[in-house]
């Protein structure tokens, strides 16, 4: 049962050695057959969580874990926050030190560590354990990421892991590892299946996305609240039967195990597949359409890049005449903001009196999201022909009020058709919505502060307010006529806010109360 206690309560049952206080946990071995292989799972905590909250996600591991000997030992960490002992990769002794003290408790004895010797973490816990396999060369078995992820990209992502690692996450996580995360991962995971097999992508790079589970079912009875976390929407026994299950699989398919052990745990692995796929898959769609063609789009949804879809409905143009503007691809600058600063759209009037024209598009990763992560897009900034110049071109009328957020009524419109119908089904019944503001403009209309500007995306109790910046030069202007710049949102960020943030409290309790829950 859930309980609330005022910080200034919580810091002082900690000085006092009261029940919060941290001590190493050691659980032997559930499973006690000698003929069975000895195993070690070393669980670091998340930022600020008791240890003593993990115990039972420990218990539920070495539950399913039937054909290994676990030992599960969950050490106390420095001021419950592993980041202080092990902030990078370089500097982690002070955390290897700590675990080392902490197993040196138990009855194991390692004979070789990437054997034997497996490391889990959950949420800032996941980060430190990737800097200890980083920092210490892989010398584990293999790594469990709750709640968590390894770098994205370069040596240490997923693609390039030197030894297996599982990634698992709540469907409704509220934090960074929410499924438009782990969609990133998952593909990376699929492409390592394409190029050896699937059998082998579920042994050594396997991403699963739990059904019903928040950020928080893998700390029983504390609620994350500075991760802003969801409400989970199974049962505590169901959430810890789905994580062991899936740790236990992993454990298995990862040791030296008998056939039939080895099978299950891959069925176990594929079932819990089909899951993961339905949720992440919209999300690699949506991510494919922010800057490029996307080759097969679902029914109802554009071909994208999203820039080339607003070209088309900035232009104003009526049903009767929608054919006769023929646009390229527009170009993705991929070198900055900087060189999409000097892009110039063009057009050229055809033979047959089309009108091509030419855009350009700059996607800005998240202000939240770490370099090369695979986080919807802040906003995508688009460079294109305005209705004026399409009409003067075509000699037609064009509707020249059309505005950014019509563009984004089209991205809402787009992101409901990607989502699983259980996330929209959701998102319909309790999702707050998204209301469309007015466009805003820079000062003086003046191109490189457009560029250095942002979209304003504020949360409130009724909505998502979304407000684009814009730069409109119709043909009568002095400085680059017939053009018209919008900070668009992304149909990404768009699913995400649907899928995860519409559905949490405004005020969200850690801002609206001096409490936590444990």
């Amino acid at each position: 049962m859930m309980m609330r206690l005022s910080k200034a309560a919580f810091a002082g049952l900690s000085l006092l050695g009261g029940a919060v206080a941290d001590e190493d946990i050691i659980l032997p071995p559930v499973v006690t057959n000698p003929k069975l292989p000895e195993r070690l799972l070393v669980f670091l905590p998340g930022g600020l969580v008791p240890n003593e909250n993990y115990k039972m996600t420990g218990e539920a591991i070495q539950n399913a874990t039937t054909d290994v000997r676990l030992t599960v030992v969950i050490p106390q960490v420095f001021q419950r926050l592993c980041i202080i002992t092990c902030p990078s990769k370089s500097v982690c002794s002070p955390l290897k030190s700590r675990i080392d003290d902490a197993v040196a408790k138990s009855s194991f004895t390692s004979t070789n560590p990437k054997e034997d010797t497996f490391i889990a973490g959950h949420s800032l816990g996941a980060t430190c354990a990737n800097f200890l396999m980083q920092g210490y060369n892989y010398e584990y078995a293999g790594l469990l990421e709750f709640g968590g992820f390894v770098d994205l990209t370069g040596d240490a992502s997923v693609a390039n892991f030197s030894i297996p690692v599982l990634h698992m996450a709540g469907e409704v996580d509220g934090g960074g590892a929410r499924v438009s995360s782990l969609a990133g991962l998952y593909a990376q995971s699929m492409a390592y299946a394409n190029s050896h097999s699937l059998e082998e992508s579920l042994i050594k790079k396997p991403v699963q996305i739990l059904e019903g589970l928040d950020h928080s079912d893998f700390c029983p009875g504390f609620f994350v609240t500075k991760t802003k976390d969801c409400k989970s929407e199974v049962a505590q026994d169901v959430a810890l039967d789905a994580i062991g299950e899936v740790a236990s699989a992993f454990l298995h398919l990862n040791t030296p195990t008998a056939n039939a052990t080895k099978q299950a745990a891959m069925e176990v692995m594929k079932k819990r597949l089909a899951f993961t796929k339905e949720m992440a898959e919209p999300f690699l769609t949506a991510f494919q359409l922010e800057g490029a063609e996307v080759a097969s789009p679902p029914e109802g949804v554009p071909a994208g890049p999203w820039c080339n879809v607003g070209q088309f409905i900035v232009a104003g143009l009526p049903a009767s005449d929608a054919d006769k503007l023929k646009a390229e691809k527009c170009k993705l600058i991929t070198t900055g903001l900087h060189q999409f600063e000097h892009q110039h759209t063009n057009y050229s009037v055809m033979q047959d009196g089309s009108l091509e024209v030419s855009c350009f598009s700059a996607i800005e990763p998240s202000a939240h999201s770490i370099s090369g992560s695979q986080f919807s897009a802040t906003s995508v900034d688009c460079k294109m022909v305005d209705a004026t110049r399409i009409g003067e071109q075509l000699k037609v009328q064009t509707n020249s009020s059309i505005s950014c957020a019509d563009v984004n009524r089209k991205a809402v419109e787009v992101a409901m058709k990607l989502l699983p119908a259980k996330s929209l089904t959701r998102y319909q019944k309790k999702g707050r919505g998204v209301c469309f503001m007015d466009d805003t403009s820079v000062l003086g209309n003046i191109g490189p502060l457009w560029v250095k500007s942002s979209i304003k995306l504020e949360e409130t109790k009724e909505c998502l307010q979304v407000t684009s910046k814009k730069l409109v030069s119709d043909i009568h202007s002095y400085i680059f006529p017939g053009n018209h710049y919008c900070k668009l949102l992304s149909p990404a960020a768009a699913m995400d806010w649907m899928m995860t943030d519409s559905h949490k409290p405004f005020p969200y309790p850690s801002e609206s109360s001096d409490t936590i829950m444990i």
